[in-house]
């Protein structure tokens, strides 16, 4: 095939190519929205499905940087969308929507941890990729997709992310030797990243933990008070001001189940006020009700917000005197 063939060729299916890639990248979406409900706490970059162009296809088919032998259809890339996610492990989430979904073939392509096995010496180049390619002959946006048209997935890191930005143009030009240093740098640059990423995990874990308590705490208020307004910045600050309390006299949520069960008449005030005020809006609240009646000296000394929230579950609770 020539140049002129192939270029004709591409250009008849450019549609064909961006309708499957739109096609995937929103498949993976949709399938992530069904696992989480905050897709841009995974999600740092938008995913945007990118056909190589003209240009870069034709370099990279008749450069001779690689052998091939049908170019047109060894090229599987001509198609591509990047995940660019927080953590590694959030790498495995966008890994198994794309292993487990029905509606493509999938197959692994590149995967920076087998390299890691095998050469651990080597601080390079880390992503994921897999080729995903239409299991049946379909229609997509007016567009017949043909059987076995293939889409590049990749699934990086933030940092990932930045070494490869970095590195691509240096790595990937033509009949350049990059100067020792040069890789040198950028091995300590990938090696910084690998440090950051596994730092970023075990972070996470440690805040998962800490949250796993406020958690527990919320779905037991819910149990009991429905809240159809509720501000999870503002809840979870409420949690905060009121969290030294809880450690230093070991407050679980089972104590927040019993205190509710026993005073019946909270659970009716806060549903009364849900319409007049935001702070019983918010699930916290009824634990708010649990510190006051049991530590009121001490959540009015450590109260961040003013003392006109505080003030009616004091009364309600039948304290005073305890707001300065």
């Amino acid at each position: 095939m020539t140049i002129d063939e192939f270029v004709q060729l591409y250009r008849k299916e450019i549609p064909m190519y961006s309708a499957w890639g739109k096609y995937v990248k929103e498949t993976i979406m949709k399938l992530l929205a069904e696992k989480t409900a905050d897709i841009d706490r995974i999600v740092k970059i938008p995913a945007v499905p990118r056909v190589k162009s003209e240009g870069s296809i034709v370099e990279k088919a008749f450069s001779g940087r690689k052998s091939y032998i049908d170019p047109y259809n060894e090229i599987t890339d001509k198609v591509g969308i990047r995940f660019v996610v927080l953590l590694e492990s959030q790498i495995r989430i966008i890994e198994d929507i794309i292993t487990s979904c029905t509606e493509w073939n999938a197959t692994e392509d590149v995967d920076y941890k087998k390299n890691k096995e095998t050469m651990p010496e080597l601080f390079t180049y880390q992503s994921v990729h897999y080729l995903v390619t239409n299991s049946i002959e379909r229609e997509i946006d007016g567009n017949t997709i043909k059987e076995n048209t293939p889409c590049e997935i990749q699934i990086r890191t933030l940092e990932q992310h930045a070494y490869a930005e970095l590195s691509h143009d240096m790595v990937y030009k033509k009949n350049s030797v990059m100067k020792s240093d040069v890789k040198r740098y950028l091995a300590r640059s990938m090696a910084l990243n690998e440090a950051s990423d596994d730092l970023f995990e075990r972070v996470n874990i440690m805040i998962n933990r800490e949250m796993k308590r406020y958690n527990e705490f919320v779905e037991i208020s819910k149990g009991y008070v429905e809240y159809p307004d509720i501000s999870e910045k503002l809840n979870k600050s409420l949690y905060d001001s009121i969290e030294k309390i809880i450690d230093r006299h070991g407050i679980r949520p089972d104590n927040l189940q019993e205190f509710i069960d026993k005073k019946t008449y909270i659970s009716r005030i806060v549903v009364e006020r849900q319409s007049k005020s935001i702070l019983y809006n918010q699930p916290i609240i009824l634990l708010l009700y649990l510190i006051a009646f049991r530590y009121s000296e001490e959540l009015a000394s450590e109260w961040d917000f003013t003392d006109d929230l505080l003030e009616p579950i004091y009364s309600d609770l039948g304290i005073s005197g305890n707001i300065d």
